[in-house]
Formats: structure tokens, sequence, C-alpha cells
């Protein structure tokens, strides 16, 4: 039996009321179907974005005109059900026209957009068959309209484009690398037209912005089958587009047997390749400063001595930090086996708190100041000295013992 939030209804209804339509569409149908609980619910509606507007404000609901142009209104619907609702939690439902499209100059975006209040137009211009269902409400009940086999292809786990696979993706490229990411969130295959058409057309993704490449590369990436998921860029001609340098030479290793982490996975991916090739391939993705930082510290700790012992351990955590264990992940999945062993140190060491830095060291530069030491460089050493000491015997992290070891080196 096929339902939708309570919360829904009363906006549905109120549509069906004014002579109109108002069709739950996409994937929360999709997800529905599988027995997913859609992440949110988007609605095709039959008015005019303005006439949309109005109907919800006359019920007491709020609306926010997110994209007019496009037909699109957001409708604030509360979760009580009472459009009145002003006090309670609410959800923020996409109501569009239903529309045409015409001309993609910029393969991304119609040039035109025609409201034709049909919801046959709705489903025959979404990019794949199990994303173009809606629910269709009769006497208070709901049906699936299926216009082009999306049920079938659920049931067969396949991702098929709407009509013509090459018109979808000449019509907007970036469909190119959602039908990678959905055949690998859902694991489904790629229907054989659609899977050629996206190998004809994979240049068409030079067009598309480098952030919203990044954003479905990240879902690619972070899925439960990130090697297909590699794997079909590679073998569709997609992957250039995405990191112009590739990938590891190690080849793709074990991305599955890492927490779906972009960081950690995406560090696996380019490890042990070339610095500056690293390098590029992160600028092109337009990650923020702190997220290629830890990309690079643990795709480049392959070059770190790895012992399993305590004073390893230490070190690790010295150079890495909170990267000690993502890194050491990663050279797990490399198949280096005694990374594992080193993890657990590591973990022991943290909940030791044991002293890592200068910074965790009983003593400071003020104290050994105060001893007579000048400050500069020698200074410097000498509490590197003394972090050495300390990684070497933990137990040797007091005032008492470090005084002793700084007046050593004085003399």
């Amino acid at each position: 039996m096929i339902s939708v939030p309570s919360y829904l209804t009363p906006l549905l209804a109120l549509f069906a009321s004014r002579g109109e339509r108002a069709y739950p569409v996409g994937g929360c149908v999709r997800d529905t179907l599988m027995g997913i609980p859609p992440h949110d619910w988007d609605v095709a509606v039959t008015t005019h974005p303005h006439d949309t507007m109005a109907i919800c404000h006359d019920a007491g609901y709020r609306t926010v005109p997110t994209g007019l142009k496009h037909g699109t209104v957001t409708v604030l619907v509360p979760l009580s059900g009472d459009p009145a609702d002003r006090d309670g939690p609410y959800e923020m439902i996409e109501c569009t026209t239903c529309r045409t499209e015409g001309g993609y100059t910029d393969g991304r975006h119609p040039d035109a957009v025609a409201f034709t209040g049909l919801i046959e137009d709705d489903l025959s211009r979404r990019d794949f068959t199990v994303n173009a269902m809606a629910f269709t409400q009769t006497d208070g009940k709901l049906a699936i309209l299926d216009l082009f086999g999306g049920q079938e292809d659920l049931k067969n786990k396949v991702i098929r484009a709407v009509g013509d696979p090459d018109t979808r993706f000449t019509e907007d490229a970036l469909r190119l690398m959602r039908s990678v990411r959905f055949a690998v969130k859902l694991g489904f295959t790629v229907e054989e037209n659609t899977y050629a058409a996206i190998c004809r057309r994979a240049e068409g993704l030079a067009r598309i912005s480098r952030e919203r490449i990044s954003d479905e590369f990240q879902k690619i990436l972070t899925s439960p089958e990130p090697e297909r998921g590699i794997q079909l860029l590679t073998d569709t001609g997609l992957l250039p587009y995405v990191l112009p340098h590739g990938i590891s030479p190690m080849g793709i290793g074990d991305l599955s047997s890492l927490p779906a982490d972009f960081t950690v996975r995406m560090a696996c991916l380019l490890w042990e390749m070339d610095y500056d090739r690293v390098q590029e391939n992160l600028a092109g993705l337009r990650l923020s400063n702190a997220v290629r930082k830890d990309i690079l510290a643990i795709a480049c700790s392959y070059i770190r001595t790895l012992r399993p012992d305590a004073l390893c351990a230490r070190q690790w955590r010295h150079a890495l930090g909170e990267n000690a264990l993502p890194a050491l992940a990663v050279r797990a999945a490399r198949g280096d086996t005694a990374a594992c062993e080193l993890a657990e140190l590591v973990k022991l060491s943290i909940e030791k708190n044991e002293p890592v830095r200068i910074a965790d060291l009983d003593v400071n530069g003020t104290d050994l100041i105060a001893l007579g030491f000048k400050p500069g460089r020698l200074l410097q050493d000498i509490l590197c000295d003394l972090l050495e000491v300390v990684w070497n015997d933990p137990a040797k992290n007091t005032r008492e013992e470090l005084i002793k070891e700084a007046l050593k080196r004085k003399d």
C-alpha cells in the first residue's frame, strides 16, 4: 500500500478542492516504492506559480517564491497538518508547475519554460524512468502514474533514460554523472542504450560547473559501491572531466572497506600519486582548504615509516594529528596489514592521552627562559629534544624530569 506523510495530505486535498491537481513526484515516489523513507517530498501542480501562491495563502500556508521563473514555489507545511500553525515544526515542500522546456544552450538549464499544467509534460522532461513517476489521487485513494516503465525498471534494478537518452544528456549534461550516482547508490545497472549514450556524450560534462560535478562525485565516492562508481566513470569516459590526472597508479583500492567519508576515500584514490597531480585534481573539485589539506595529509602519508610499536604510534599522532587513524585505515585498504596493528596502538595512545606535541609537554618555553635559556632557535631545539624524550618514555613528562633533561642540554 502506498502512502504519503499525513502532513502532506491536506495540501494535496487543497488543490483538489480548487479543481486542480497536486502530484507527489520524482525521487520521493521512487524511494517510497523501494521502501526507503524519502528525504524530501516534491510536488508537481497544475496551477501557474502565482496561482499556487494564492491558493496556499488563502488556506493559511506560508510560501516562498523560490523559483517563479521555472514554476517553483516552496510551501511551508506544518507537521501538525494545520496550515495556520506558526509555532510547530514544518517541512519545506517544493511545488512546481507542470511544464515543458525548450533549448539548452548551456547544456544544463532550459532557455525557455512553458507552463502547461499537464503532468504528462512534467514526467516526460525528467531524467530517468525511475524518477519519472508520480502519485495521483482519485476519490481519496493514491495510485501510481507511470508513463515510462519506471516500476518495471525498479523491479529489474535498471537506470534508463526517459525517451531518447542522447536528447536527455544533451539537455542537461549533469545527468551523465547522475546516471552513475543513481546506479551505485541504488545498486542498479545502467541500461544498454543509456550507457552507450553516456559514452557518446561524455564531453558534454566539460560544460558543467566544477561545483556541480564535485557534488555528484562526492556522492558517488561515498556510495555503497564506490569502486563500481569509479569504474563506471572510467569506462564511460567521464573520469577525465572529474579528475584530469586520473587516480592512483596502484588502482582503485578497497574503497568500500573504508568509512563512507569523502576525505578518506579520496585520499585512498590518490594514494602515491605525484604531489602536484594530487593538488591539481583537488583544485578542480572546488573543495574547502580544510578538506584539501586533510586529503593531502592522508594521501601523502605513504612516505611515513610504519612500525607496529608504541613509539611509532606516538610519532604518527604527532605528524598527522586527527588524520592518523584515517591515514592508517587507507594504508590498510591499500594492503598493508601492519597498518591495522599500528592503528590499535594509536587508539591506545589516544586513550592514555599520551603527549605527542610540544604543547603537551609539562614545561614550556617560558619555564626554560626562567632557567636561563635564551629565546631563539636553540630553545626550540631543546623543546623538540624534550618531546623526543617523552615519545620514548611518556612517564618522563613531568616538570621535574623535563627540567632535569633541559639542564643537561644547557651544559
